[in-house]
């Protein structure tokens, strides 16, 4: 491969600075465009500043997308969790995988990644223009002109979405896409808090909990706003696109996921037995945190003139029960693209060749990463689609 086949990237972030580097290894002119003052601004944010990088249990159903989520089987199999695994330890990152899968650098930060991606890449020879945002584009002559008098054969977008624009996101990948012919799925947040109009969360905010949501189970975080944690990320998806057509969206948290409702009422029962002089919310406390017993009592229609356990009603207790197995929240809003870890959402994906990630409508234009219609589960899967779609493109280009 010749130096003279002259390749753009737009954007320093996980895909544009991985695929930068297997395209240079493979004897390419790559220059990468960056709007930020630094690489990978958004990639030091990930995992809370330790990179999921990955995740060991890579699969098909991880993935999401408008279109036909089989369409990028092959780009997921032809790039597993060994394949990831291999490569990173090939540029010097070693690996830590938690019991859930989720695989770090070793190092736990962030910044390990980010310096040896931005290290290859430049010992590769790949030129790093920061501070260099792209605003016009054009393609006349089989090639492209950046910014009106910068000429590439080859034009890669990865942009990324929407999502954190604190960090440097914005719809530039999705002005292109257009530019070029492309169609837009409307993005949404994904993996993002939600917010909830139910009164007294105040009384609650802070607590964290294992607990289950429509049979997925993680972590759930009481907030002052609604809820967070693990959890609300992995179920925020839907969500988010149910609130596109409806006003509020309803959620049922299991809070106590290991007890049966016969085993919680059996255990509350025989707890009047002895704890009944108690009031409520500490006759509750040594089998839940004492502030979410005190957000259970005020959500279970118990009458405000009970306050000790003594006073209670088999019928009480069956609703006390009930709440703690069926906590109902009802979610208004989500915290947007300020807050979300990902988009839901981008260019079409059946307008890409996805055994070249080339555009369908341009020749020599290519798309990777998140500002495709492709989002992920919480847990190193999203960028595992970035390296995944960066392995793509630098094996087939020609």
């Amino acid at each position: 491969m010749s130096k003279q086949k002259k390749i753009a990237i737009i954007g320093a972030g996980a895909s544009g600075l991985l695929s930068s580097i297997l395209l240079s290894e493979q004897g390419f002119d790559v220059t990468i465009f960056e709007k930020n003052n630094k690489v990978g601004k958004k990639l030091l944010a990930t995992g809370n500043g330790r990179c999921n990088v990955t995740n060991k249990n890579i699969s098909l159903k991880n993935f999401y997308s408008n279109s036909n989520i089989s369409l990028i089987k092959n780009n997921i199999s032809d790039f597993s969790y060994n394949d990831c695994k291999e490569l990173f330890n090939r540029l010097g990152v070693e690996f830590k995988v938690v019991p859930s899968g989720r695989a770090y650098p070793l190092s736990l930060t962030s910044s390990s990644i980010v310096d040896i991606l931005e290290y290859e890449a430049l010992k590769h020879g790949v030129k790093i223009e920061l501070n260099s945002e792209i605003i016009d584009l054009k393609y006349n002559n089989e090639r492209f002109t950046l910014n009106k008098n910068i000429h590439f054969d080859k034009l890669v977008v990865a942009t990324g979405s929407i999502a954190m624009p604190k960090l440097g996101s914005s719809e530039s990948g999705y002005q292109f896409a257009k530019q070029f012919k492309h169609s837009i799925i409307k993005p949404v947040a994904s993996l993002v808090q939600l917010v909830s109009s139910n009164k007294h969360l105040d009384v609650v905010a802070g607590v964290k909990i294992e607990a289950v949501i429509d049979k997925t189970r993680g972590d759930f975080l009481f907030t002052k706003y609604g809820v967070s944690g693990s959890l609300i990320l992995d179920i925020s998806r839907k969500v988010s696109k149910d609130l596109q057509t409806q006003k509020t969206v309803r959620l049922s948290v299991d809070t106590m996921p290991d007890f049966s409702m016969e085993t919680l009422t059996n255990m509350l029962s025989k707890r009047l037995e002895y704890l009944k002089d108690k009031e409520l919310h500490l006759w509750l406390d040594g089998i839940m945190n004492k502030k979410l017993a005190k957000y259970i009592i005020l959500n279970s229609n118990i009458p405000s003139h009970i306050k000790y356990a003594k006073f209670l009603s088999q019928q009480d207790i069956l609703k006390i029960v009930k709440t703690i197995k069926n906590l109902q929240f009802t979610i208004t809003d989500t915290k947007g693209f300020e807050t979300c870890e990902v988009c839901a959402g981008g260019i079409e994906l059946s307008e890409i060749n996805l055994e070249t990630m080339e555009s369908k409508h341009q020749k020599n234009l290519y798309f990777i990463g998140e500002v495709i219609d492709i989002d992920g589960d919480c847990g190193g899967y999203n960028l595992h689609w970035a390296w995944s779609s960066s392995n793509t493109l630098a094996l087939n280009m020609r």
